[in-house]
């Protein structure tokens, strides 16, 4: 069994197929560990969860969108940030029709009457986890404090948003883990970077395939690592 690692796919279907597909991934026997975001961004969050579902040994990490979807799904939340910050095309891909502000103080214009979520991706984003360890490594969305020794102390706001363990991490080694993988934070910050970027023991994995950068799929064992093409930015 091969062990990989995937960043915010951010319902870029067609990119999760090309690095699946380029790292000869197995649906069978190989694991794919998803650092959550998901959702919000590209068109084809529905088609994205559909092919997870065909994967054998799939660990889910939730990410900072995803919980919104998750409030969504729950309670029919329809935050004006959260629709306007990729969620108004994942509404689409299940069938609602919207039209965003032009701004954040301007509501859209939500229509959910035909929306269908099938109940099995209800569940599988229901059985998300917070964090993943493996192997003395570490898998997570967002980050952490390296000032809470306990992964299981850390709490849920620092795991789904901290971006702060980034700038620790390039002064010195986050104890604890041999490698600690994370998402949220696209490697575009660096000087536009669209591969994944690692300081330390910690790596990043988002390279922005949820605006206009590329998904990025990695050996978590030898870190070799295969992108998608770039993606281009959509409203």
């Amino acid at each position: 069994m091969k062990r990989y690692v995937i960043g915010d796919i951010h319902g870029r279907y067609k990119a999760l197929i090309e690095v699946l597909q380029k790292a000869n991934f197995d649906y069978e026997n190989d694991q794919l560990i998803v650092l959550g975001d998901i959702v919000d961004g590209g068109k084809q969050t529905y088609e994205v969860i559909e092919e997870l579902l065909k994967i054998n040994n799939l660990v889910y990490v939730l990410g900072n969108h995803d919980e919104w979807f998750i409030k969504h799904i729950s309670g029919k939340w329809l935050n004006e940030i959260w629709i306007q910050q990729g969620g108004a095309n994942t509404l689409r891909s299940y069938g609602a029709n919207v039209t965003e502000g032009r701004i954040i103080s301007e509501e859209s214009i939500i229509d959910t009457s035909n929306i269908m979520i099938p109940i099995t991706h209800q569940e599988f984003f229901n059985n998300g986890k917070y964090y993943y360890e493996y192997n003395n490594m570490l898998f997570v969305h967002g980050g952490l404090n390296p000032a809470i020794p306990k992964i299981e102390s850390q709490s849920n706001k620092d795991l789904l948003w901290d971006r702060s363990i980034i700038y620790y991490a390039q002064k010195k080694k986050i104890l604890n883990y041999d490698k600690i993988f994370i998402g949220h934070t696209s490697t575009q910050f660096q000087n536009n970077i669209m591969y994944p970027l690692k300081f330390n023991n910690l790596i990043m994995m988002d390279c922005g395939a949820g605006w206009n950068g590329k998904l990025a799929i990695m050996n978590i064992d030898t870190e070799e690592y295969y992108l998608s093409k770039q993606q281009i930015a959509l409203k």
